[in-house]
């Protein structure tokens, strides 16, 4: 038996919702223990994060879109009616995943299980399941609040050795991540690493011949379909997932245990197979990343089943989907990276849809599609981009000037002593007094923020930088991300 069996999850879950919804919301759950009504049919939100390292696994925060209205409308003053599921409940359940997701991280690094989390993804509809194969531990925490529930699930498995020999801790003073090919990894070919991955693991184990295509059909974008997600986090965070119907997913099971499709029964051998895809080709693009002296572990492979839903993952700099062909079947590969700020790496690449969607002759406009490409139905017809102009002839040289003396160099000496009182601006806010005066012990006070912007440094009372807040065993840091302009400063100066 594993040690994993011993912690507890159900009280480091159960504590760090209540207080995350009573100090961030001002709702209180109560912890039920009654089963969750089915989700079919019910339109619902779920946050999911990944854990890899000495402990691998997936834990997920899943509410109704109603109970995700009056949540937001909680935190933003609001009527739930005027809540926009799209940006602000998503925003909301990502960050309570974050922040219980990161407690129990926390609580499984000081247990001596060295783990990192990937960043959230969102998956949304009305008919789907999400698990993750294989675990030790499978929790489910079910929380009320009036009609509403609120239901957290962990599947934990413990890989004694793996990973063991990362070391995800912050550089000294913030620094460069050591050991970084900056060259290598800005030369790394994404695409071909994960669509050359794709095509032989296709050709290899399931005998079935893939073609990379540029244009798949609304039609390919429905129906049933299983997807194979696998997630890295560490130095470089990302995603893998690739979407695949449920009559390619038997034949491919078929072909790989030579029998025919028909004789395939249950799920359980198409999410085996998949998972084992899943693992190959997320496995390679880590590989890929940490040879350029990246650290990143690989998380076990979850899968979500379903006719009616959508996964957007958060966070990510870098978004890639490709589409193959293999007779009548689309199979949708979907790769998402961000690499630390630390590493220094190339400037973000934005999103790359390799295909576009072709709309039934008589439409005059592409129709948002459900399913698999959903949100990127619009993007098929966008507009080329403008071509830049060419630039201004540079301005004439001014003739040289007389040579000035120069200045009496006194050195920085002079300077090293002077106190400078550093300061980290969270936000700020507006209170009338009454409501000032309302402030206790425990009060939440809501920020001119948005969750995800860079907090502001101030040394005596002038911007300097913007950072992102860090957290390393239980104490706060900031990693500074921008150093404002000489002329900003001076600016603030007066």
């Amino acid at each position: 038996m594993s040690a994993i069996e011993n912690f507890d999850i159900q009280k480091r879950v159960t504590d760090s919702v209540i207080e995350t919804c009573s100090t961030m919301l001002s709702l209180e759950v109560e912890p039920v223990a009654e089963e969750p009504p089915p989700g079919s049919g019910v339109h619902r939100m779920v946050a999911t994060l990944n854990f890899a390292g000495n402990v691998t696994g997936i834990f997920n925060v899943q509410v109704t879109v109603d109970f995700g209205r009056v949540m937001a409308a909680a935190l933003l003053d609001m009527e739930p009616d005027e809540v926009d599921p799209g940006s602000d409940v998503r925003d909301l359940l990502a960050e309570i995943t974050n922040i219980v997701g990161g407690n129990l991280k926390s609580a499984l690094n000081d247990a001596g299980y060295a783990c990192v989390l990937s960043t959230p993804a969102i998956t949304y509809g009305t008919d789907f399941t999400i698990k993750s194969l294989d675990m030790d531990r499978f929790e489910r925490c079910v929380f009320r609040k009036d009609a509403h529930i609120l239901i957290v699930e962990v599947g934990l498995k413990a890989l004694e050795g793996a990973g063991s020999d990362l070391d995800f801790s912050t550089p000294d003073a913030m620094n460069r991540i050591p050991n970084v090919d900056l060259e290598k990894l800005n030369a790394l070919d994404y695409r071909g690493k994960v669509s050359g991955s794709v095509l032989d693991v296709f050709e290899t184990m399931f005998s079935i011949k893939l073609e990379a295509v540029e244009t798949v059909s609304e039609t390919s974008l429905t129906g049933v379909r299983n997807v194979s997600s696998v997630c890295f986090a560490g130095d470089a965070t990302g995603i893998v997932s690739i979407h695949v119907g449920t009559e390619l997913s038997r034949r491919m099971a078929a072909n790989m245990l030579g029998t025919e499709p028909e004789q395939i029964e249950g799920e359980s051998e198409i999410q085996d197979l998949l998972g084992e895809l899943g693992n190959i080709v997320g496995g390679g693009l880590k590989s890929a990343l940490t040879d350029t002296g990246l650290r990143c572990a690989l998380s076990t492979p979850s899968f979500t089943t379903g006719s009616d839903f959508m996964i957007e993952a958060l966070n990510l700099e870098r978004y890639e989907r490709f589409a193959f062909q293999a007779e009548s079947h689309t199979v949708f590969v979907e790769m998402g990276v961000k690499i630390s700020d630390l590493a220094k790496a190339a400037a973000p690449a934005g999103k790359d849809i390799h295909y576009r969607v072709e709309a039934p002759a008589a439409a005059q406009d592409p129709a948002p599609a459900a399913g698999a490409g959903a949100k990127h139905a619009a993007e098929a017809g966008r507009k080329p981009a403008r071509p830049t102009p060419p630039a201004a002839p540079a301005p004439p040289k001014p003739p040289a000037a007389e040579a000035a003396p120069a200045p009496e160099d006194f050195g920085m000496d002079i300077l090293v002593d002077i106190p400078v009182e550093l300061t980290v601006e969270l936000g700020r806010t507006k209170l009338p007094i009454h409501e000032l005066l309302k402030l206790q012990p425990g009060s939440a006070v809501k920020l001119a923020r948005l969750e995800g912007e860079p907090v502001d440094i101030l040394a005596n009372d002038v911007l300097i930088a913007r950072g992102e807040v860090v957290v390393r065993n239980e104490k706060y840091g900031i990693r500074i991300t921008e150093i404002t302009s000489r002329a900003d400063r001076l600016r603030g100066l007066s």
